[in-house]
């Protein structure tokens, strides 16, 4: 398997929506034919390379994803909260999202997978949190493109007890995309990670991106 983990939306730039960034992704992969996965904030990106290239994406999963703009409301308050305040002004929400990047990650019960999540955020927050504020901007704006246009195969996969995203989000996911299949699994957002193995057997088809 061949797996490539692509930069999402970057720095702000005038007009780009997430189909304008999977345009530029789609022109830049070396693949033919590929299967996308995203988890969480990775989620929306992954459906705008589907809709951009139908005819290259051979499957889609969606792991804890965010929802569509019109779906924000099915998210906690506070991350709704972060999210309007980064439509107007994210420098300011950068701030609070560095504070809270600072914290210590809430434990899993799986000490692998702790410590992973706290690599992988030491990581994302090495240059600040503007980055995160510009993508929350992103998310809650119009993504560019119609859930109808995904064509590929969509697995959903959920946690029962996932608060950041909750379960509703993964069941509109499935109403409205059109051949999507929601896995509910016994576990929280972070502890997701643990069913790699089966969510990258589930897209495999020998090349593969993730997002």
């Amino acid at each position: 398997m061949r797996l490539l983990a692509v930069d999402r939306c970057g720095p702000a730039v005038p007009g780009r929506t997430l189909r304008t960034w999977a345009e530029d992704v789609v022109a830049a992969l070396p693949i033919d034919r590929f299967a996308v996965v995203g988890w969480s904030a990775g989620g929306p990106h992954a459906l705008a390379v589907a809709a951009v290239a139908p005819e290259r994406v051979t499957r889609v999963a969606l792991v804890g994803s965010m929802p569509t703009p019109e779906h924000v409301g099915d998210l906690p308050s506070d991350v709704r909260k972060v999210m309007r305040l980064a439509r107007f002004s994210p420098r300011v929400a950068a701030r609070g999202l560095e504070a809270w990047g600072r914290r210590p990650t809430p434990p899993t019960g799986d000490p692998s997978t702790d410590a992973a999540y706290a690599r992988g955020r030491t990581e994302s927050f090495r240059d600040g949190g503007l980055w995160l504020a510009q993508e929350l901007a992103y998310l809650g704006r119009p993504w560019g493109f119609d859930l109808a246009d995904v064509r590929a195969p969509v697995t959903l996969w959920w946690g029962e007890r996932d608060t950041v995203c909750p379960p509703p989000i993964g069941r509109d996911f499935e109403q409205r995309l059109p051949n999507a299949t929601l896995r509910m699994v016994d576990d929280t957002h972070q502890l997701l990670f643990s069913h790699w193995r089966e969510i990258l057997s589930d897209v495999s088809t020998g090349a593969m991106t993730g997002v």
